[in-house]
């Protein structure tokens, strides 16, 4: 079965979890397909030439850069949930935000993190302290923490598109394999499913003038569910994050337990 992991961790000073629950489907292969009948050829237009290498270069391009993004997604379950995230990375700086907002469903909650290389920052009320944690003293900082190589899945989802053509002057449209890594990756942007899908996704993406990616795409089908429909922007590309760190006076330290 498919599984899905916890959208939202907030770490505090006593240390809890915020979780939502559900899986992916994926439709049933047919058995005996039905192949229609020869039919005498006709003149078609020619197919649009591949255009993965353009895909894989602009994305290759914003994950590599500094971009703040938006997520919409909804939840993969039966309750109705929905996730909306916004942020921003810098790679080369190591910082990253993410403000995550979960309505519906079993687990509805907010998370606010902050991260500068090893230092991570979070609350799960705008209202609360910061609590601060040493990720280079945590004892499993890949679970309290964040991956700073894939904090938006876009290595993930990179390297699993399997082909794209061009559909106009900035846009495109391709298939990806969610199987070909490890992890979450999905949404693009805010990275919290694992899915088990047993045939390529659809993806569309546009980008501006200068080739920037500004927005993906995707849809998963779910057996008897309504489809996952993740949509991601991204925007100002190239330029500094406005993430601060948190004032001193409005932060305090997680519980000892993440470093024993």
């Amino acid at each position: 079965m498919p599984r899905h992991t916890p959208f939202a961790a907030a770490l505090v000073l006593a240390g809890v979890a915020a979780a939502s629950s559900g899986c992916l489907g994926f439709p049933d292969a047919e058995a005996d397909p039905v192949r229609p009948a020869v039919t005498p050829s006709v003149s078609r237009s020619p197919a649009p030439p591949p255009a993965k290498d353009d895909v894989v270069a602009a994305l290759t391009k914003l994950m590599s850069g500094q971009y703040t993004f938006h997520v919409v997604s909804n939840l993969p379950s039966e309750d109705d949930g929905k996730v909306d995230a916004s942020g921003g990375f810098d790679h080369a700086g190591k910082i990253y935000e993410e403000n995550v907002t979960i309505t519906g469903g079993k687990y509805p909650g907010h998370i606010h993190r902050i991260v500068f290389d090893k230092d991570l920052y979070s609350r799960a009320d705008e209202k609360d302290k910061w609590v601060h944690l040493d990720l280079a003293r945590a004892k499993h900082p890949d679970f309290d923490g964040v991956d700073m190589e894939n904090p938006t899945g876009l290595p993930q989802f990179t390297s699993g598109i399997v082909s794209a053509t061009k559909t106009g002057p900035t846009s495109y449209k391709g298939l990806f394999d969610p199987m070909s890594g490890e992890g979450e990756f999905l949404p693009v942007g805010h990275p919290s499913i694992v899915a088990f899908y047993t045939k390529d996704v659809p993806f569309t993406m546009e980008v501006d003038a200068q080739g920037n990616v500004t927005a993906v795409h995707v849809e998963m089908e779910q057996t008897d569910k309504p489809a996952v429909v993740m949509d991601t922007t991204f925007a100002n590309h190239g330029k500094p994050l406005a993430t601060q760190r948190p004032a001193k006076n409005k932060t305090g330290e997680a519980d000892s337990m993440y470093y024993n």
